[in-house]
């Protein structure tokens, strides 16, 4: 079967646009639309805005991309006042470099063939309405903190608020480019802002340290990076970066959340322990925190501090060592806290107790390195660029870790 050419795709939507547009006012078209020497695949004006449309009928490649940014560019130049967006239509586009985009601002649309039946027309439209609707969310969110706002602590702790949101969409947007920057060979995959309606709860308590509260809260604003080398790679078996706010402060983290990050974490620390150890002095200030996870309704759980370590009081044989410590107490924790969990989380119904008791079958210790900004923190008195910045900055300095956790062995 031959590839569909990309003119044929392009002669297509340039006749039925409605199939990118289906609920839009489309006022205005062109094909092979040229600027400065470049020529637009297709252009349409709906609704007021400019969507630039690039279109390949091969896989998306990262040149795919800066094509369309390039494009962008250029017009921004030429039509200062100009509302833009970009389309890339392409024959196949994975779902997690979608999502990157989209962060981007960059729409993606999957059109492997010329549409021939109203099935698949039906698709692209029902993807499009559902890309819109994430948009005006977006939209909201953003509003909820003006453009030169900063953020005091009381906004971005828990539970998550529609000022924390935006600060967390804000700070997913801005953060891309310049941890790219720095994290070179990875494909990088933004992901995740926690939403008010979250059923996640967290129990952030140190009674030694006076550290946090006895109280289950539900969970913060959270979001987070993938890393991977290739498009294979399974996106939970390694550890991410992750930004959480709890109700002691905003924690930048390795994190090594679900099992299998966690076993990657524990061997590649075994495997040289003196490496890892050495990563960790050169960086000084990261904190160890572990949680016990206890699932009360599908990928729902209470998060519940069980280790805390300050800088220089742990290294990789700790980290070892605590793991094996609570595979030891496993059934005894385990009936402790459901017990507590049941007795301490007024808002737990018949039904999540049901999923606690007949679940957690195994241990599932969530393992975070940690560069934590807490509450008295001088961030939360910077401007809005600078707060960007310090969090931008604490990511960047992970990447040594990120490497020793992520690279493959020569």
């Amino acid at each position: 079967m031959k590839p569909t050419k990309e003119r044929d795709i392009q002669n297509y939507l340039y006749a039925n646009p409605e199939v990118l547009f289906p609920s839009g006012n489309i006022t205005e078209k062109a094909s092979e639309y040229s600027i400065h020497g470049k020529r637009i695949d297709l252009l349409f004006v709906v609704d007021g805005v400019r969507y630039i449309v690039e279109i390949k009928n091969v896989p998306i490649q990262r040149e795919h991309i800066g094509q369309v940014v390039e494009y962008y560019g250029l017009m921004r130049h030429y039509m200062k006042d100009a509302n833009l967006a970009m389309i890339l239509v392409s024959s196949s586009i994975p779902t997690w470099r979608a999502a990157y985009l989209e962060e981007l601002g960059i729409r993606c649309v999957e059109i492997p063939t010329v549409p021939t039946t109203e099935r698949e027309v039906e698709r692209i439209c029902k993807e499009t309405i559902t890309y819109c609707k994430k948009t005006i969310n977006k939209i909201e969110a953003k509003t909820a903190l003006g453009d030169n706002e900063s953020v005091s602590f009381d906004e971005i702790a828990c539970p998550a608020n529609p000022k924390g949101m935006a600060f967390a969409r804000r700070m997913l947007t801005e953060s891309l480019e310049p941890i790219r920057a720095v994290f070179t060979g990875y494909d990088i995959i933004p992901f995740g802002i926690t939403r008010p309606s979250s059923q996640d709860y967290d129990l952030e308590y140190d009674q030694s340290r006076n550290h946090g509260s006895e109280v289950f809260t539900h969970g913060g604003i959270w979001w987070a990076y993938r890393f991977g080398f290739s498009e294979d790679m399974p996106k939970n078996d390694v550890p991410n970066i992750s930004i959480t706010a709890n109700s002691t402060g905003l924690d930048v983290i390795i994190n090594a959340e679900l099992q299998p990050s966690q076993k990657v974490m524990i061997d590649r620390i075994q495997a040289n322990l003196p490496e890892f150890n050495r990563h960790l002095n050169d960086h000084s200030g990261l904190w160890l925190k572990t949680y016990l996870k206890y699932e009360h309704q599908p990928r729902f759980y209470h998060w519940i501090l069980a280790d805390m370590k300050l800088p220089g009081e742990f290294d990789g044989e700790s980290i070892i060592q605590m793991q094996r410590k609570h595979e030891k107490a496993f059934s005894e924790e385990r009936e402790l806290w459901i017990q507590k969990i049941i007795s301490g989380n007024i808002e737990i119904t018949e039904a999540k107790i049901s999923h606690l008791e007949k679940q957690n079958k195994r241990l599932n210790l969530a393992i975070r390195l940690v560069e934590p900004f807490q509450k008295n923190s001088d961030i939360w008195t910077l401007q809005r660029q600078k707060q960007v910045n310090e969090i931008v900055g604490a990511i960047q300095r992970l990447k040594p870790l990120i490497d020793f956790f992520l690279r493959k062995e020569k």
